[in-house]
C-alpha cells in the first residue's frame, strides 16, 4: 500500500505509518461511522463522496450537513478533540477511505515537527476547500460552479448522477442540464466515444470571470 498523503516522509517514518494504516474499500450506501461513536482511526478520502449528516432522532430524518471530496480527512476534529463524533459519514458512491490507527499516529506527531507540519498543511487545506464549498453555496453564476466542478473533479462528474452533482452545487437540475449542454456546444465537454473534458479551456474562461 502507497501512503502519499505526507509526501515529506523519510524511509523509516513512512514504513511506521504504513504499520498503522489500511486502505479499506467502501460501497454506495456503507457507513463510515456513525454519530456517537467513539474515534478509533483518522479517516482520510482516497476516492468518492462522503455525505456528513445528523439523524433527527424524533422524527427519524437525516439532515445533510457537507459533502466531502477527495483528498480530506473525514470526522477528524472528533479524533483530535477526543469526543464522539457529532455527526454520521456515508459513502455516496464506491470509493476508498484510508484509515489511519488515531493513538499510534498522534504519538508519531509527538517530536516529529515536519509530520506535524504536513498533517496541519492537510487540515489548512479541507478548512478552504470548507470556505470555497461555502463560496460555491452563495455563488450565482451556475456556470461558473459547474466549470469549477469540471476542473477539479473531471471523475466524480462521470461518476455521480446529475441531481447529485446538482445538489452538491446547490443549482436545480434544470440548470445544471442547461449548462452542459451549452458546454458542450462551446467544445468545453466532447462526446466521443470517450466523453472528454477540456480542461485547459476549463481553466482560460475560469480566469476570465475573476
Amino acid at each position: 500500500m502507497k501512503i502519499d498523503i505526507f509526501p515529506h516522509l523519510n524511509e523509516e517514518e513512512f514504513s511506521q505509518l504504513q504499520k498503522i494504516s489500511h486502505l479499506k474499500k467502501f460501497t454506495k450506501g456503507d457507513i463510515i461511522f456513525y454519530e456517537g461513536d467513539i474515534p478509533e482511526f483518522l479517516y482520510y478520502l482516497i476516492h468518492g463522496v462522503v455525505k456528513v449528516f445528523k439523524t433527527n432522532f424524533s422524527n427519524g430524518r437525516d439532515i445533510t450537513l457537507n459533502y466531502i471530496l477527495p483528498g480530506c480527512f473525514v470526522g477528524e476534529f472528533a479524533a483530535i478533540k477526543e469526543i464522539p463524533f457529532p455527526i454520521s459519514a456515508e459513502m455516496e458512491t464506491d470509493g476508498e477511505v484510508l484509515l489511519i490507527e488515531k493513538k499510534p499516529f498522534f504519538n508519531m506527531l509527538k517530536g516529529n515537527f515536519k509530520l506535524e507540519w504536513e498533517f496541519m498543511k492537510l487540515l489548512a487545506s479541507k478548512i478552504q476547500k470548507n470556505y470555497e464549498y461555502c463560496e460555491n453555496l452563495v455563488e450565482k453564476n451556475a456556470k461558473k460552479k459547474i466549470l469549477k466542478f469540471l476542473r477539479d473533479h473531471e471523475d466524480l462528474f462521470f461518476t455521480l448522477n446529475k441531481n447529485k452533482i446538482a445538489s452538491i452545487l446547490n443549482v436545480s437540475p434544470e440548470t445544471l442540464s442547461r449548462t452542459l449542454k451549452e458546454l458542450k456546444e462551446e467544445g468545453l465537454i466532447i462526446e466521443r466515444t470517450v466523453i472528454k473534458v477540456n480542461k485547459q479551456k476549463i481553466q482560460e474562461i475560469l480566469e476570465d470571470m475573476q
